[in-house]
């Protein structure tokens, strides 16, 4: 059975317009169960982008067997989560798209069939079309790798994973009075702990954090492609995070073979140069550490 596809959005038609385009472009058959959450507006400007997305979404030569227009805004954190939840009380597992998202070609089939033939590794808590090597140079060959980081772009996971989540844990205190455990979960990036914090501070609301911080603890892992199979086109100041425009030309045309299972794990590298790759190549946040410094008298 196909892993189910979940579309988050919120007040970006164009951006959704795109997405779903490309989805469409990767061939899926109608075995794939597509949802849509779409956060509720924050004003009148909202309610006018959220009609454009009904409108969108009927003209599309595409099929949802579930659309949630929610009436007030909950923010990305409370509708990702609640969505996923939705999701996977209905389906093993499924493949998250956010708006802002294009995919190449052959990302679903890439992402339907490796949490399909990964299902039974419970070394790992997700799968991505997302990579963070686009830019590494390495002499050794591979098509896969094995990442302490788990992807927030065009991710998939598992009900096994993300039930076992307790979603509401918020006393974070403990993990940073352990300092094995702080440094631990600094290897899958430096700005982790910092933006755990952040969360635990309730300066920033991430999923993300909190998905990263629990497969930490269960020491579950991400598999990624070497290079990347999609393009994050958000990154225009029109997201809600997101302030700041720069153009983002990362290729996404990345099509591996895929194979049998034995094939894939021949072509899996994990080793401590990417490890350090990844940690060393996500900086912490300046206004956070600012923030962390003057309420803790330290650096992290």
């Amino acid at each position: 059975m196909n892993s189910a596809i979940v579309i988050f959005s919120y007040n970006r038609p164009k951006h959704l317009s795109k997405l779903i385009d490309t989805i469409i472009k990767n061939n899926i058959n109608k075995s794939y169960k597509i949802y849509l959450f779409c956060d509720g507006p924050k004003n009148k400007l909202d309610q006018v982008k959220i009609s454009s997305i009904k409108e969108i979404i009927k003209e599309k030569k595409i099929s949802f067997v579930h659309k949630t227009f929610r009436k007030k805004n909950i923010g990305l954190s409370k509708n990702i989560i609640s969505g996923i939840s939705f999701v996977l009380k209905r389906h093993k597992s499924c493949i998250v798209l956010e708006d802002d998202l294009i995919l190449n070609k052959n990302c679903i089939n890439f992402m339907n069939t490796m949490l399909h033939k990964l299902k039974k590794d419970n070394s790992l808590g997700s799968v991505s079309a997302h990579s963070y090597l686009d830019d590494f140079k390495s002499k050794s060959k591979f098509d896969f790798y094995i990442s302490k980081r788990h992807s927030s772009w065009c991710w998939g996971t598992w009900s096994r994973v993300w039930n076992d989540i307790n979603w509401n844990e918020t006393n974070y205190k403990n993990h940073f009075s352990k300092k094995k455990e702080v440094n631990k979960f600094s290897e899958g990036g430096k700005d982790l702990n910092l933006l755990l914090w952040g969360n635990y501070k309730k300066f920033i609301d991430s999923w993300a954090i909190r998905f990263n911080f629990f497969c930490a603890k269960k020491e579950l892992k991400s598999f990624q492609p070497r290079l990347s199979m999609i393009r994050n086109d958000g990154r225009d100041a029109s997201g809600t995070h997101e302030k700041f425009s720069f153009k983002f030309k990362k290729k996404y045309n990345f099509n591996p073979k895929i194979g049998g299972i034995k094939n894939i794990l021949d072509r899996t590298i994990k080793n401590e140069e990417i490890d350090c790759y990844i940690k060393n190549n996500h900086r912490r946040s300046v206004k956070l550490s600012i923030r962390y410094f003057l309420e803790e008298g330290k650096i992290l």
